[in-house]
């Protein structure tokens, strides 16, 4: 009984000092209610101790004597917060959401030594701190706080939810929600050993030297054939072109590290599916269905209720991106959706 005594006094005094360390470490980044604007506000936070630089879309006529319900964003596989994200964040608020789009760990704006990573386990610490961030302001309605995954951000925002029930509700567009099967399935045993090899070797030589060595990972410089499927072709004339690549967000890089294939194939979010027991929308383009489609659909299946499954009739994975026809269906959706759950 006396050592159960320690240990909780022991855990009761670790709790205070925790709290202290957050409410020092984070109190600088609060943001300043009276530079708050209607619209886009560039605004930074804190997370596994670098500092992280967001956007926050805030509705017409913002005040702060209001609660809002909020939608945290996470992007497709590299983006950054300008691209797909703003997109998003820009309609959600004009429907009277506050929504977040912010660069994850290494990218855009945000602070971090490894660039253009995408690391699963950065990226939820990355999506659970903005959650903590934005509840600490008295204008995000705590009881109607959302969360948005985009094509690879889908699996980031189920993993995030599984565990993190301050999201009342989540919905995925264009999700890539098995990336064991888009790996593994892809390919076979040995050319899988074999590219998982090269990303050890070039990991190793990043360790041993700090160089960081990036590739196109999504083969984007060579142009598809017109026999390829059109979800390549969608994300050629996104992001080689003015569309949406480098000229037009200088920040964006199409290129990150060989390494990257250690990581993102150890994750399946249809195995989380069944337990997910967090509200779920899944929004997939129909002319998606020969390639990315099928992952919503079948994680949606799996998925614990309750559930939605909506299909953007003639859109593809890449039109839900930026094209206003598809996207506006895709935020009219997720709008009734994410408002039938919290307060």
């Amino acid at each position: 009984m006396k050592k159960l005594t320690i240990l909780a006094a022991f855990v009761f005094v670790l709790a205070i000092a925790v709290g202290t360390y957050a409410e020092t470490a984070n109190k600088e980044f609060m943001m300043e209610p009276l530079q708050l604007n209607s619209g886009k506000n560039h605004i930074f936070f804190q997370s596994q101790g670098v500092k992280l630089s967001g956007l926050l879309f805030l509705p017409e006529g913002f005040s702060l004597e209001k609660q809002y319900p909020t939608v945290v964003i996470t992007p497709p596989f590299n983006q950054i917060k300008e691209q797909t994200g703003s997109v998003y964040g820009t309609k959600l608020a004009a429907n009277g959401f506050i929504a977040f789009a912010f660069d994850h760990k290494g990218y855009g704006e945000s602070e971090g030594e490894l660039r253009s990573y995408e690391y699963t386990p950065a990226f939820l610490e990355g999506i659970s701190d903005a959650i903590s961030f934005l509840r600490m302001h008295s204008f995000v309605d705590r009881e109607r706080l959302y969360g948005l995954g985009i094509c690879a951000g889908a699996t980031h925002i189920v993993t995030t939810a599984l565990t993190d029930k301050r999201l009342k509700a989540i919905a995925t567009v264009s999700g890539m929600l098995n990336n064991q099967a888009s790996f593994f399935a892809t390919v076979s045993r040995k050319q899988a050993v074999a590219a998982l090899q090269v990303a050890n070797e070039a990991h190793q030589k990043y360790y041993e030297t700090g160089v960081q060595e990036n590739v196109d990972l999504l083969g984007l410089e060579t142009k598809p054939a017109e026999s390829a499927l059109e979800v390549n072709k969608e994300g050629y004339n996104f992001y080689m072109t003015k569309r949406g690549g480098k000229e037009t967000y200088p920040n964006y890089t199409h290129k990150g590290p060989m390494f990257v294939h250690e990581d993102y194939p150890r994750y399946n979010a249809v195995a989380m599916a069944p337990n997910l027991y967090t509200p779920y929308l899944g929004i997939y383009g129909s002319k998606a269905m020969n390639s990315t489609g099928p992952l919503t659909v079948v994680f949606y299946e799996a998925a614990s209720e309750p559930k939605e499954l909506y299909e953007v009739e003639s859109a593809g994975h890449v039109s839900l991106y930026d094209i206003d026809k598809d996207v506006d269906r895709a935020i009219a959706k997720m709008t009734n959706f994410f408002l039938q759950y919290g307060r």
